[in-house]
């Protein structure tokens, strides 16, 4: 990974991270395997940048995000600000990094009143008087678009896109370094999903803090994020601006992903000759036929342009011809197409 450029003002770097789950099938007769999750992931969020990290289900996303959270176990390095993750600073971590997940009602106790839940981190960590408590959650309700008296409400009085609002401002209550948003949009109506999109970038002018947005819709995190790295299988494919990956996609993944969404396939070409939409009835033939082999590239099996070029999984390195914006790409093809 010495392709990928430094830069100044990282508030999270993630070095070489690797996690494995565990087979949780009947065990009786048979030893308990590990499947890898995560495949040496290496990236780097600027200071107030919004990130996003799009893939298919199961790629390894949300893992991700539980990595950095604390959440689950890893093999690598997690930095936040400079500072090294451990269990022991776990507690300094909570402080710095927040989350807001799915669903927000897993994130409520619907026995206890939303003033009670958002002055929570602040009691955890001792932070202010009960009045001053009081007035901190006042000010962000107001900052999230909800009224001061919202604070003596409930969950269940709540519709979906007030209560993730709620969880919003709740993870902003101690002033984190870093916000994951782990598909916070998906589970809400599109006019609801948008305002919540629209209330992130209202924020972002008003706090200080970055965001790992993680999505499986690359239109709605080309909306919201600065840069996106598109992830497959656990593996980083491709990484670069917002701009880059949506209109000059060089990965083939990347590509089937633009596909899916309406319209935008016709629009765009492939070597200015076969549509995307092209590419993915080659990519569902290609699929059936292929198998997967050990050390080749992650998108082997599924690539309408493997070849015998792809048995050795490619490096994750730096594409572009200008120096001040990094675009990665893990694809032979690519690479070759730039020497």
């Amino acid at each position: 990974m010495s392709d990928i450029r430094k830069e100044k003002g990282d508030i999270l770097e993630i070095l070489n991270v690797t996690n494995y789950y565990e087979d949780s099938g009947p065990q009786i007769f048979k030893k308990r395997t590990k499947k890898k999750v995560l495949n040496n992931v290496t990236l780097r969020i600027h200071t107030d940048e919004f990130f996003g990290l799009v893939g298919e289900s199961g790629c390894g996303k949300s893992t991700l995000g539980n990595a950095v959270l604390g959440l689950l176990p890893f093999e690598g390095t997690i930095k936040v600000g400079g500072i090294r993750y451990s269990r022991s600073r776990r507690k300094e971590f909570t402080r710095r990094v927040q989350a807001v997940f799915q669903d927000p009602m897993s994130s409520l106790d619907p026995r206890k009143t939303i003033g009670f839940t958002m002055r929570e981190p602040l009691r955890a960590h001792h932070i202010g008087t009960k009045e001053e408590q009081e007035q901190a959650v006042a000010r962000m309700l107001e900052l999230v678009g909800l009224d001061a008296s919202y604070a003596s409400r409930y969950p269940g009085e709540l519709s979906g896109g007030q209560r993730q609002r709620v969880c919003i401002g709740a993870a902003l209550m101690l002033s984190p370094d870093l916000i994951i948003a782990d598909e916070a949009v998906s589970a809400l109506d599109v006019s609801v999903g948008a305002q919540i999109l629209n209330l992130f970038r209202e924020i972002d002018r008003k706090a200080d803090f970055a965001m790992l947005f993680i999505s499986h819709n690359l239109n709605v995190v080309y909306y919201l994020c600065d840069r996106i790295a598109v992830m497959y299988r656990g593996t980083i494919v491709e990484q670069g601006t917002a701009d880059e990956i949506y209109y000059h996609s060089r990965h083939p993944y990347t590509k089937l992903l633009l596909s899916a969404i309406p319209d935008f396939g016709a629009r765009i070409e492939d070597d200015g000759t076969k549509s995307l939409s092209e590419i993915e009835k080659q990519h569902e033939a290609v699929e059936v036929r292929r198998e997967d082999v050990a050390g080749a590239c992650c998108f082997y099996h599924r690539c309408p342009h493997a070849s015998s070029r792809c048995l050795q999984a490619p490096p994750l390195i730096d594409i572009s011809s200008d120096r001040q914006e990094e675009h990665l790409c893990a694809c032979v093809l690519s690479q070759n197409e730039e020497d």
